[in-house]
């Protein structure tokens, strides 16, 4: 598979101030920085125009949004009050949810011990996505974008 040059990822993944990035938005760049590398994933971004926030349980100065629009992301210090998603849980949950396939792969995850933690997790309200019956449609863009590229 051909991947798309850093320099065209790092264009598409902006900031509030790279040196004050608390510890959870360094990895959502990082991972938005590796999925970039697959030009059908820059087809989908430039799709998407929604802010979803991430909200770590007990960290709230880990707190950002993702900001989805013209072509790009941007990730704010912070959960936005206009975000359609918010992602509430513990950090490595939330780093856990991240990394979860999406369609029929998403099945063969939730069978596996990580995947059940993320459902047990879900029934319990330790880790609640807040907009998805209000933004659908936006949610199924942010779950096939986040999803591990196949291959």
């Amino acid at each position: 598979m051909e991947t798309v040059p850093f320099e065209a990822r790092w264009s598409k993944v902006g900031t509030d101030d790279a040196g004050a990035l608390p510890l959870l938005a360094r990895f959502f760049r990082a991972m938005l920085l590796n999925l970039l590398k697959d030009p059908c994933k820059l087809g989908l971004l430039e799709k998407m125009d929604m802010a979803v926030g991430v909200d770590p349980t007990g960290h709230p100065d880990q707190a950002l949004t993702l900001v989805f629009r013209g072509g790009m992301v941007r990730l704010e210090n912070g959960v936005s009050p206009h975000a359609h998603l918010v992602l509430r849980g513990e950090p490595a949950a939330l780093m856990k949810l991240a990394r979860m396939p999406a369609g029929p792969e998403a099945l063969l995850f939730l069978a596996s011990y990580e995947g059940r933690d993320i459902a047990r997790r879900m029934l319990t309200r330790e880790l609640a996505v807040r907009g998805m019956v209000r933004h659908p449609l936006r949610m199924l863009r942010f779950s096939r974008f986040m999803a591990p590229s196949g291959g």
